[in-house]
């Protein structure tokens, strides 16, 4: 990381404020949707297999954007990108809830989820940026922020639905504010110039593909989390459905929080041992609600792993952005490709496992993956 003697100038301060607010606004986007989801399943009478069909197609477009991103990455800086895309995650996100039909429900949501893709790649492609110019860690902190933007637009959508406002009316009003808030924070992004367009699809590295599959362990972890925390506290541990919920959210509250202190704890302990720590509380915390089935318990065994969970994504990102010879854009998507495709096959494989023997054994599956994380927290070190 480059180091910056005369600390951040107002500008630097200023593109800090607004890439935050970028990775504010991607998690409200996010949290907005997924708290809508109940609605789109009555408003359109979808069956819960057809439901999680129309789903694949967030996860598939936001897989299919990696290379994408990656080839804009190589053409457009990182400002201009990013400005784009934060329009375009808001103009995609009401179109789910408009759509009718299962071939335009998944088609709104592989374009909601691309155009979140290929944000993600520019956001932090413009956070590892603006870290450079401030010459200390602050990735954790931007992911902190789309994680707490993830709760407040859930926890305003609930509060929406329970005045009866429809879906369509509700994240069209959501998407306008994300498209306003996120035109006037683009005036204040850092310029980044690509600065490797020959290297779009060259097949990655070692040090990548590395960075790739921690990644991918992470997001697997975060994805069994999001999709199977509720149903193992109500199936196994036997706890009533509002509190089958808490488990969830405590691995949310607990990753939000770690992340807007994890920046700090980086500076003085350094990446790899944070990570390598972390994976390690985050495993033998779920593998102790794995072992006493008693409801506190598994709560805060999915706190625990929220903890583990935390800085593993930024902190990959922020290696891969650092990479030698590599667009940070670039690098971002490359990693991105590998890990993205851990959420993706995360809670089929989870399920399948479930079904052949059982969610505690299938979510032993998620303990060993995030213990695994600690073997080549190496890699995150800063040279």
């Amino acid at each position: 990381m480059t180091s910056v003697s005369i600390g951040p100038t107002r500008q630097d301060r200023l593109a800090r404020v607004a890439v935050a607010t970028v990775f504010a606004l991607h998690g409200i986007a996010a949290g907005s949707w997924a708290a809508r989801i109940p609605w789109v399943k009555e408003a359109r009478h979808l069956s819960s297999a057809d439901l999680g069909l129309a789903l694949m197609g967030a996860a598939i477009g936001g897989l299919t954007a990696m290379p994408i991103a990656a080839w804009l990455s190589a053409r457009v800086d990182s400002r201009t990108l990013t400005r784009v895309m934060v329009v375009a995650v808001a103009v995609t996100l009401p179109l789910p809830a408009f759509a009718v039909g299962m071939p335009l429900l998944f088609g709104s949501l592989f374009l909601f989820g691309a155009a979140g893709g290929v944000l993600d790649v520019a956001m932090n492609a413009q956070g590892v940026t603006v870290q450079e110019r401030y010459g200390r860690s602050i990735m954790s902190g931007l992911h902190g922020l789309w994680s707490v933007g993830g709760l407040v637009g859930s926890a305003a959508a609930g509060l929406v639905a329970r005045s009866d406002i429809a879906a369509p009316e509700h994240l069209l009003t959501v998407g306008i504010v994300i498209a306003v808030v996120g035109t006037l924070c683009g005036t204040r992004l850092t310029p980044a110039p690509p600065s490797a367009p020959g290297k779009v699809f060259a097949r990655p590295d070692r040090a990548l593909l590395v960075l790739g599959v921690i990644t991918f362990c992470s997001l697997f972890g975060e994805a069994a989390a999001a999709d199977w925390s509720a149903v193992y506290l109500r199936t196994v541990a036997h706890t009533t459905p509002d509190v089958a919920a808490w488990g969830y959210a405590g691995f949310s509250l607990s990753m939000a929080a770690a992340r807007l202190i994890g920046d700090r704890v980086v500076e003085r302990l350094g990446a790899p041992l944070v990570v390598r720590a972390a994976a390690l509380i985050g495993a033998s915390g779920l593998a102790l609600g794995l072992l006493v089935q008693v409801t506190p318990v598994v709560i805060v065994a999915f706190v625990l792993l929220g903890l583990g969970m935390a800085t593993v994504v930024p902190l990959t990102f922020s290696a891969a952005g650092r990479t030698p010879g590599r667009d940070p854009g670039t690098a971002v998507a490359a990693v991105g490709t590998v890990g993205y495709g851990g959420w993706m096959v995360a809670p089929p494989i989870i399920g399948f496992v479930a079904q052949a023997t059982s969610l505690t054994t299938a979510l032993t599956l998620v303990a060993v993956m995030t213990a695994l994380i600690a073997l080549p927290a190496h890699a995150l070190r800063e040279d």
